[in-house]
């Protein structure tokens, strides 16, 4: 898995009065699409991480255990 594919996310605070409402919707809904993005890319790297850590814990006992 590639971490280039996070987003930098910007949320909107209120819709300016000179943008309409359909483009201030347009980027609400690309901000959550982003946000989603990354949270599914960030669970599947901890997933990961924590099947790595669970493999060396295996191998440090087997060790451990052959002395």
């Amino acid at each position: 898995m590639d971490m280039r594919a996070l987003y930098y996310i910007a949320l909107p605070v209120e819709r300016p009065a000179s943008e309409d409402a359909q483009h201030h919707e347009d980027d609400i809904k690309s901000n959550e699409n982003c946000l989603n993005q990354n949270f599914t890319l960030l669970s599947a790297k901890i997933y990961e991480y924590e099947a790595r850590i669970a493999e060396l814990e295996a191998r440090v006992n087997e060790l451990m255990n052959a002395r």
